[in-house]
This record gives C-alpha cells, sequence and structure tokens, in this order.
C-alpha cells in the first residue's frame, strides 16, 4: 500500500477552516449572550426602580423606604421589659415590617429582586419592669386625682368597673365581684410585664378600714415597706384584727352543717365556693384574716401560679350566680389562700405594723389608737371635723390650746373639789369641749353602727363594740 506524501495533502488547509467557522461561532454567541443579558439587567432595574429609563443599577432617588410604611414600634413605648408595648395594662403587639414579595422575570428563569430593604435598627434596650406601681378598683364618678397629687413616684393603674372601653383607659369585662375583678384584670393584662411591687387598693381615699388614725391611703401606701413585700410575697395592708380575725369563717363545720345563717351569708356560701377555687386544699375548719381585701404582692409570688390559673379564677367569677357582693366577699377571705398563706392568717398586730409600715416598738395605748371604729362612713367633711386627730396626736406632740384674756387671768382657789371639777369643765376652750361632745356622739354612733353590720360573725361584731372610739 502507498501512503499519500505530505506535500499531496489538503488537510492543513481544512483544519484551519474549521478553526475560523469554531472562533466566529463562539464570538457570535458571546455577543448576543451580551446583549440579552443587558436588556435583562435593565428590566429588573427599570422593575425595581419604577424608573423610565433602564440602566444597570438603581435609582438612588428611589432606594429610600418611608418607614412610616414599614411600621417600625417605638422602643421607648415599652416600659416593662417585654417584647410587646404596654399601655397601662393593656398589650400592644408591635407590627413587624413587611417583607417585599420575591418576583421573577419571564425568560424562563427566575431572577431574584434585589433587596430594598432598609437597614434594620437595632433594638434599644427593653425597659426594665417599675419597681411598684398601684393598682385602683373605682367608679367613673370617683374623683383620682388625690393619687396623682400624693402619689407622684408611683404609676397608678385605675380601673373603671363601670365603663365602656370607650369610656376609660382601662375597664373590666364585667363589673362582678367587686374590687376582685380589678384585681384579678391586672393580674392577667400585666402577668408578663409585672412590677417588682404591686398594691391593690379601693378607689377612695379615705376607707374606714385603712389601718392609720387618719384612715388615709396615702399614709398606706407611703409608709409600706416594699423590701419586706419582696420578703413576704403577700402581704395584707391591715393589721388589726377586727374585722376577721382570728376566724371569720367555718367553712368545714358549715360544709357538714348547712346551718341557714341568714345573718352571714358568706359562710353559708364560702364553703362551696372553696371547693370549686381550691379543689386541692382540704376543707378548713376555720378561715381568718384580716379585712378588706387591700394587699401588696411581689412579682415572684403572682408567678408561683400559672396565667391558666387567673383566668379561670376570673371566669369562675364571670359565671358564678352569686350576687357581685358575696363574691366580692368570698375573695375577701381567699386571697391570702390564693398567694400561699395558711387559711388561718391572722398576725401578732405588734409585728405585723413594725414589718409592714416601719412602725415599731409601739406600746398598748399606741396599739388601740391606731385603728378605731367609726362605721362604714366616715363623718361628712373627713378629716376636717372636730373629733378627728390632729398632727399633735400623730405625732405624739402636746396640743397647744388658745386661751382668751379672761382665761388667761388666775383663778381663785378653792377647797371644795365638785365645784373646782365643774368649773374646770365649764372653762374649757369651745373647742375643746366641741371635740369632746362629738367624740361622746360618735362612739355612740359607732356601737350602733356595730350591731347594724351585716354578714359578719359574732367575734368580729364584739370587736367593733371594742374598737369604738
Amino acid at each position: 500500500m502507498i501512503w499519500p506524501s505530505p506535500q499531496h495533502s489538503d488537510a492543513p488547509g481544512r483544519s484551519r477552516i474549521f478553526l475560523y467557522l469554531g472562533l466566529t461561532a463562539v464570538f457570535l454567541l458571546l455577543s448576543y449572550q451580551l446583549v440579552l443579558n443587558r436588556e435583562l439587567l435593565g428590566s429588573v432595574a427599570d422593575w425595581a426602580s419604577e424608573s423610565a429609563f433602564p440602566s444597570l443599577g438603581f435609582d438612588s432617588s428611589h432606594n429610600t423606604t418611608d418607614a412610616s410604611a414599614i411600621g417600625i414600634a417605638d422602643a421607648n413605648d415599652n416600659d416593662n421589659g417585654s417584647l410587646s408595648a404596654t399601655n397601662d395594662g393593656h398589650s400592644i403587639n408591635p407590627p413587624s415590617p413587611s417583607t417585599t414579595p420575591s418576583k421573577s422575570i419571564n425568560f424562563g428563569i427566575p431572577i431574584s429582586t434585589p433587596s430594598t430593604t432598609v437597614p434594620a435598627i437595632p433594638m434599644q434596650t427593653p425597659t426594665l419592669p417599675r419597681e411598684k406601681e398601684l393598682v385602683f378598683a373605682a367608679m367613673l364618678k370617683n374623683n383620682m386625682s388625690w393619687v396623682t397629687e400624693n402619689l407622684p413616684e408611683w404609676h397608678s393603674n385605675i380601673y373603671r368597673v363601670d365603663a365602656t372601653p370607650e369610656q376609660a383607659e382601662l375597664t373590666v369585662p364585667a363589673n362582678r365581684g367587686n374590687e376582685a375583678m380589678v384585681f384579678l384584670t391586672y393580674i392577667i393584662d400585666r402577668y408578663h410585664s409585672l412590677p417588682d411591687v404591686s398594691i391593690y387598693l379601693h378607689g377612695g381615699r379615705y376607707q374606714w378600714h385603712n389601718d392609720n388614725p387618719l384612715y388615709d391611703s396615702v399614709i398606706s401606701v407611703r409608709d409600706l415597706q416594699p423590701t419586706f413585700v419582696r420578703t413576704a410575697g403577700y402581704v395584707n395592708l391591715r393589721c388589726t384584727w377586727a374585722i376577721g380575725c382570728p376566724a371569720e369563717l367555718e367553712p368545714a363545720r358549715y360544709y357538714r352543717e348547712r346551718p341557714d345563717d341568714q345573718d352571714h351569708i358568706t359562710a353559708v356560701v364560702f364553703p362551696d365556693s372553696f371547693a370549686q377555687l381550691f379543689p386541692d386544699i382540704e376543707m378548713p375548719e376555720r378561715v381568718g384574716v384580716p379585712c378588706c381585701s387591700q394587699f401588696a404582692l411581689s412579682r415572684e409570688k403572682i408567678h408561683e401560679r400559672p396565667l391558666e390559673d387567673y383566668i379561670w379564677v376570673r371566669q369562675w367569677l364571670l359565671d358564678s350566680p352569686l350576687d357581685a357582693s358575696i363574691t366580692g366577699r368570698v375573695f375577701e377571705y381567699s386571697w391570702h389562700i390564693m398567694f400561699g398563706k395558711p387559711t388561718q392568717f391572722c398576725l401578732d398586730p405588734k409585728q405585723c405594723f413594725c414589718n409592714t409600715y416601719g412602725y415599731c416598738d409601739m406600746s398598748d395605748e399606741d396599739l388601740q389608737q391606731q385603728w378605731q371604729w367609726r362605721g362604714q362612713s366616715l363623718p361628712d367633711g373627713w378629716p376636717n371635723v372636730p373629733d378627728a386627730p390632729t398632727q399633735a396626736h400623730l405625732t405624739g406632740e402636746p396640743e397647744a390650746e388658745a386661751e382668751s384674756e379672761s382665761e388667761a387671768e388666775p383663778k381663785p382657789e378653792t377647797n371644795d373639789s365638785a365645784e373646782q371639777s365643774l368649773k374646770q369643765t365649764s372653762e374649757q376652750p369651745p373647742a375643746q369641749r366641741k371635740r369632746d361632745d362629738s367624740k361622746i356622739s360618735s362612739r355612740k354612733r359607732s356601737l350602733a353602727l356595730a350591731d347594724e353590720m351585716l354578714d359578719i360573725s359574732d367575734a368580729s361584731r364584739q370587736a367593733l363594740r371594742d374598737a369604738s372610739v
């Protein structure tokens, strides 16, 4: 076989032709791809920036996002250290920034939209929970200006039980159970943002059961020892035993005997209510605690029970067929049990006043003067009445009496004691005589009202007589 010689072969020519054709094809493909990509990028830029002129970048004039459209929450509104802002007890969830939906250009290949989201604003450190707050059960007619005027350092939550949400900033689902509905609603509203110490009070400044000579809620709040509340968890604002101690109710006996005690309705309904509210606690023989549903709690004590417990108890209050005044009384003798105290929880008054208010080294006379029974309604115009305690009485200072010129003259001496006593009585300053007369009248009134007091035990009724001014 004869192989062709090199000079007769045309292989080099054909190779060059194939090479040229290949290079030409590659060049055409690259050119086409470049044109295609430029058009695609321009279309994406037009869509994203809404510009009429296609470009490879974004028009900076269209790259600013209105913060109001994203709904950024003001971190300063969160006073309670939680992720949800609160407005005096009502939870408000801040809106989350909206995300731009992804788009695809219909060229067969999905294209992700360039991000135009404003860089995330660093969240401020949440405000720590408040140290102390007040919770009031009030009505629309109550003037609560005394709170801000006298206790400006306290944050106050004033629930208007007879108001609609349009009428008041804070209200309750229904006006049931007196102050119990307010106290439970606050705990439910604020369970995740509770202060260190919260105090639960009635709406009026002067209350007959406030444990100080002026019956003044301002004094009770100012003198309360927050450190003791943090230690004890639950602290009744009342140390005096009348009414409620040493034992106001006998649930086990009433449960067994079912007496028809119309003078003490709370004692009659309490056993069944207790069994529903505290199914895991044995029916107690006696329940005793100083009245009258005003107390302080630590955050830790409230958190010993889950939120669901308080929601369930409030629903029980809403569903109960009992009159609101009766269910309120049931809770009056249940709060201390709910917060882990013994069913009979009557502390030594001297120790109680020392721990709760810092009134230490009180004598028996001091204890007697600390609270006296005047009736459920204080005298009109209180405390600006003749027999109200004066600043001198409160501080233990001698009270100066103004004398007229005739009263200042030396009085003739006499050996007749009866005549001298009569003269001393008749020569008393008018203000002193008026105060003494008022005190006698007030005592008669208090004794009478002790017998008319509704829905208390015989022991409490006698304690009121003993505490009459």
